[in-house]
C-alpha cells in the first residue's frame, strides 16, 4: 500500500488553506487588516523608499523566510515567473 495514498497531498493542503482565506469566492479577495503596529511598520518602510528590492524590510523578511523554512538562505523576488 503506497503511504502517500493515505495523505492529504501537499497541494490540497494549499488549496484548502487559501479557500480558508479567501472563502468560497475566488474571485473576492479579502480586505487587508492593518491593525496594532502595521501600520507603524507600513509607514516606516514607504518613508525609507526601500521597499522593492533593498533594504531593512527586505532583508528581515528574507532571513525570516529561510528560519522559517529552514533553508540556509531566501531571496525575495517580484513574482513566481522571476523566482523560476
Amino acid at each position: 500500500m503506497n503511504v502517500l495514498s493515505t495523505q492529504t497531498s501537499l497541494s490540497d493542503q494549499v488549496i484548502a488553506a487559501i479557500r480558508t482565506v479567501i472563502g468560497s469566492d475566488p474571485g473576492v479577495l479579502h480586505e487587508p487588516s492593518v491593525n496594532g503596529n502595521e501600520w507603524l511598520y507600513l509607514k516606516e518602510c514607504l518613508d525609507s523608499t526601500f521597499f522593492s528590492a533593498v533594504g531593512k524590510f527586505v532583508d528581515r523578511f528574507e532571513a525570516d523566510l529561510a528560519a522559517f523554512t529552514g533553508a540556509k538562505y531566501a531571496v525575495a523576488v517580484v513574482n513566481g515567473t522571476a523566482a523560476l
